[in-house]
């Protein structure tokens, strides 16, 4: 039993199962005792010193036992009795080799000694670097007290060598949480399952009791190996910016500890895995109801899942329905829904400072999300691209600064400032951002620069410098040559020796100012001809067929030019007490759904020669569904944003008043087919 006890520790602590590895040697090293007192009265004969340096029993084994011990009782961050178990481990090899030393030539079997020999002094030089560990640990947790700069550096010393210890990881999660590094927080939580997945079916038979995960869904899709340097998913990114699958995801989740787990599902949330985060929650709240675990200690941890998947939910409509307004180019209302789904992570005391009180007239933030994550840098910058639409670019610049300041390699957001600043007559802000692109590009060329090492770089990693292609890279240069912006010259070679210099400009501002928006913010809003019915002011009515630019303009009823003299005066937040409001801004709160689902006059008619189904490239028997997708692809093509081109701009007029018609179900789109299959009938 010695043996067998011993063998299977070896085999634990290579899994990875340190707890299981400590009772399998103590266990081990009970038998080796046990069998040494006097058995029915009969003094205990010891083996022969051949017998004795055996590599399968004695003290050869008895040391191996001890070393595996102490190891396992570093890895799992218990250090009190390392020392003593690898020194007895140490003191063991030392007498099994003086053994060995004095065994005669007659004495020794050649193959089982030389086997004896080499297993010592291996287990004494593990012993020995145990040791080493033991202090280095020592050190790190006396350097882990305080944060210094290395904090998250010496945290990743301290797991290597403790990587059992639960208190270390649950500190590397909230430092990452801290510095806003979610894409971090997702994979350190996956590596951690990935390893324990290791463990599916060993915690059996007398192992059953100290099962970490009893009662979880067996393994599905999860690979033990998809995090390691040479395995079969490596295709040249390095562990640390790997992500997992869906199904793979699914099994992460009951492998994690539960304490976590809601740090997880937030980070996949806030990296825009949303497939992820669904699967994930999912299994979990299935899982929860088939055990029934509503335990009082589990009360908090259910709770904070709840509130999870309330977010997710919210976060997935506001997000859905701001990027279809976008597409259809109702710029200003997307620009509110992505403010909402900002606001979502923010607490009550915490929204007044993120978005500005609610107007009629949308405002850029004030700040960037302190939530941080993918999620957020792109909620800035799609509020950007909606600013930069209307015309409105130093609400752009703002939004773009939010963006990058959560991903500082966010070369979308960084290019779109760059030619907001341009627009706006800012030319050395201009020539900054746009050198700031290009160097970071060009530094990706490098291969050592290709990807950034762990807990450096950017907190994000998506729409990277190393994703811009050659011709991308061109393009931009050749889109400052014609603003007459010049590159700067790098010394030296190096990205952190890059001079910084004022760059000389080709044209002169009067060119830079014709490339803003002629029109001003007054002449973008659309008075209201008429007043709404039964006196619902909140609730915009209208969209004028009309367009500046190309672009649908939103018209806000003004209460003031509305309000019965009877009414009490509106009690409005104003920023400015004491000064009238403005006349294009409305002083109620905007309601959350305007008229968008009519933007047709309704007075208008439809044109019964015009065939709307054909605009659109489909049969009268078209579904709803296909409507809409068939109308958002074309839109994609001809929309004034991405073609600027004349003949591209009738095709989106044509394809938005075919889109407005047919997608009203119940009120035009059925008058439109009742008048036509009536022309058709014989």
């Amino acid at each position: 039993m010695t043996t067998l006890y011993g063998y299977r520790c070896e085999a634990l602590y290579q899994l990875g199962a340190y707890e299981a590895s400590i009772r399998d040697a103590k266990s081990s090293l009970e038998c080796g005792r046990l069998s040494q007192p006097s058995v029915g009265g009969r003094p205990y004969t010891s083996p022969s010193r051949s017998a004795a340096l055996h590599p399968d029993n004695g003290e050869v084994v008895r040391a191996k036992v001890l070393c595996l011990l102490g190891h396992s009782l570093l890895r799992g961050g218990d250090t009190e009795g390392v020392a003593g178990a690898l020194g007895e481990s140490i003191n063991a090899a030392t007498k099994a080799l003086d053994s060995a030393e004095d065994l005669s030539v007659a004495e020794r079997n050649y193959s089982i000694h030389q086997r004896a020999v080499a297993s010592a002094k291996d287990t004494m030089t593990k012993a020995k670097n145990g040791l080493s560990s033991l202090g280095k640990h020592e050190t790190l947790m006396k350097n882990l007290v305080c944060s210094s700069k290395d904090y998250l550096d010496d945290l990743d010393d301290a797991l290597e060598i403790s990587p059992a210890f639960m208190d270390w990881h649950v500190a590397k999660v909230k430092h990452l949480i801290g510095r806003r590094r979610w894409f971090a927080v997702a994979n350190h939580c996956e590596q951690m399952a990935a390893k324990a997945a290791n463990w599916d079916g060993i915690f059996c038979g007398d192992l059953a009791g100290i099962n970490p995960f009893p009662g979880i869904p067996s393994l599905q899709a999860l690979d033990p190996d998809f995090f390691l340097e040479k395995s079969k998913s490596d295709k040249g990114a390095p562990p640390h910016l790997r992500t997992l699958s869906p199904m793979a995801t699914r099994d992460a989740v009951f492998r994690l500890p539960r304490a976590l787990l809601p740090s997880y599902l937030r980070a996949l949330r806030l990296e825009e895995r949303y497939e992820e985060a669904v699967l994930a929650s999912t299994a979990l709240s299935e899982f929860d109801v088939q055990s029934k675990d509503t335990r009082n200690d589990n009360f908090a941890e259910n709770k904070r899942f709840n509130s999870e998947w309330d977010k997710l939910d919210c976060t997935l409509k506001l997000k859905e329905e701001g990027d279809s307004l976008f597409r259809d180019a109702y710029y200003d209302r997307a620009v509110t829904l992505y403010g909402e789904c900002l606001a979502i992570d923010e607490g009550s005391e915490a929204r007044g400072s993120i978005l500005r009180q609610a107007s009629s007239w949308p405002v850029a933030c004030t700040t960037a999300s302190e939530a941080g994550g993918k999620l957020h840098a792109v909620l800035h910058s799609n509020r950007a691209a909606c600013f930069s639409a209307m015309g409105r670019h130093d609400d752009a610049i703002k939004e773009s600064s939010h963006a990058i300041n959560i991903h500082s390699m966010y070369t979308k957001a960084l290019l779109r400032r760059a030619r907001c600043y341009a627009k706006t007559g800012q030319e050395e802000k201009a020539t900054a951002d746009f050198n700031r692109f290009i160097v970071l590009v060009e530094g990706t060329h490098d291969p050592s620069m290709a990807y950034p090492p762990p807990n450096h770089g950017s907190s994000c990693y998506f729409d990277m410098p190393s994703e811009v292609s050659e011709q991308q890279l061109s393009a931009v240069k050749s889109e400052m040559n014609e603003l007459g912006i010049h590159t700067i010259k790098i010394q030296g070679g190096g990205q952190n020796n890059m001079q910084r210099v004022a760059a000389t400009f080709e044209r002169s501002k009067n060119w830079y100012k014709s490339l803003c928006c002629k029109k001003n913010v007054m002449s973008q809003v659309l008075t209201q001809p008429s007043r709404p019915k039964d006196g619902d002011i909140t609730r915009p009515r209208n969209i004028s067929k009309n367009r500046i630019n190309g672009k649908r303009r939103v018209s806000f009823l003004s209460k003031k030019a509305t309000q019965d003299p009877s009414d009490p005066p509106p009690q409005a937040f104003h920023p400015n007490p004491g000064k009238p409001n403005p006349p294009h801004t409305n002083p109620t709160l905007m309601k959350s759904r305007p008229a968008f689902d009519h933007p047709l006059d309704p007075t208008t008619a439809f044109d019964t020669n015009i065939d709307y189904y054909a605009s659109l490239g489909l049969h009268h028997l078209a579904s709803d569904s296909d409507i809409r997708q068939s109308y958002h692809k074309l839109a994609r093509v001809y929309h004034p944003d991405r073609n600027t081109s004349t003949e591209a701009g009738v095709k989106f007029e044509e394809i938005k008043v075919a889109y407005d018609i047919l997608v009203d179900v119940k009120g035009k789109k059925k008058e439109y087919d009742k008048t036509v299959s009536r022309m058709l009938e014989p």
